[in-house]
């Protein structure tokens, strides 16, 4: 008993030291878990929202079989068992640079396609601009833009409701009890779909607010010429659709917007149509990439 009690602390100090040294001070990006890594041809990389895991696309991974394609959907920073440092802030660039990470260390032969949902469309955007090389196409789907809007007052309207629930997030301290949960959280739970734990809160604040709040996407996606799928969800409570062309501007360059049946969450439904965009975003005869 004694022995394994050694092992696990020596453990424990061994990870917070490579933490800090690599990490904190070296600013060496993390790796992320990878619950989902199936297939072989073109890679096709899943990003998860906020509070959600790799999982999430399991359905869409699965049907992504028929095709050649290899399938790798990553747990972002802070979620899932990827890691969660404490001192870090989230910000896109912490997110995007665990990435970037991740991905070169599976060693693509080609350049990849990235999907992404809600938060993890921010993410895959920021990746292409901070490697071109390494991006052939975006599927964004639910991307929740909250910047460069028409000023209308229903858009002003539902931005000041939307930072208002944002707000009382930021600020709530949650019981992590189901039983004894505040109905408050119990239905925030359900209106939005996230997974939050004791574990995950911090990075689930701390994203919200470094990353969906503080959003660099508009700025970031008009540098961007690479093709871009635009998916909304036509009963989404969450983000404002419609305006992706407004927001993005006119010097984006082969945008593709459509529109699905779904809410802010990733259905059987919109995983087929998602399916559809992966497949006809695929290269002609693309080449394998071996693991």
């Amino acid at each position: 008993m004694l022995g394994k009690l050694l092992v696990a602390y020596t453990r424990y100090m061994s990870n917070r030291f490579s933490d800090r040294f690599w990490h904190q001070r070296f600013g060496k990006p993390y790796h992320l878990a990878k619950p989902l890594d199936k297939g072989t041809g073109t890679m096709v990389v899943f990003l998860h929202g906020i509070g959600r895991m790799g999982r999430t696309w399991e359905y869409l991974v699965e049907e992504l079989q028929k095709v050649p394609v290899r399938a790798v959907a990553f747990d972002l920073l802070g979620f899932g068992d990827s890691p969660k440092p404490s001192w870090l802030n989230y910000t896109i660039d912490d997110h995007a640079s665990a990435v970037i990470a991740s991905i070169e260390r599976l060693k693509p032969k080609t350049p990849i396609i990235i999907v992404g949902h809600s938060m993890g469309c921010l993410v895959a955007v920021r990746v292409a601009v901070l490697r071109p090389d390494l991006v052939r196409h975006l599927v964004l789907y639910e991307m929740p833009l909250y910047k460069g809007l028409p000023n209308k007052r229903i858009y002003r309207l539902r931005l000041n409701f939307y930072f208002k629930i944002y707000n009382w997030i930021m600020h709530y301290q949650p019981t992590f009890n189901e039983q004894n949960a505040k109905l408050a959280e119990r239905l925030t739970r359900r209106f939005s779909g996230v997974e939050v734990d004791q574990a995950n809160w911090q990075p689930f604040v701390k994203s919200l607010q470094h990353t969906i709040l503080e959003q660099t996407t508009p700025e970031d996606i008009q540098n961007l010429s690479i093709p871009m799928d635009v998916i909304y969800g036509t009963h989404d409570m969450i983000v404002i659709k419609g305006t992706v062309k407004h927001v993005i501007g006119t010097n984006a360059k082969r945008l593709s917007v459509h529109t699905v049946r779904a809410g802010h969450s990733i259905s059987r439904h919109s995983s087929r149509f998602l399916y559809q965009r992966i497949v006809a975003a695929l290269p002609p005869a693309a080449p394998e990439d071996v693991r």
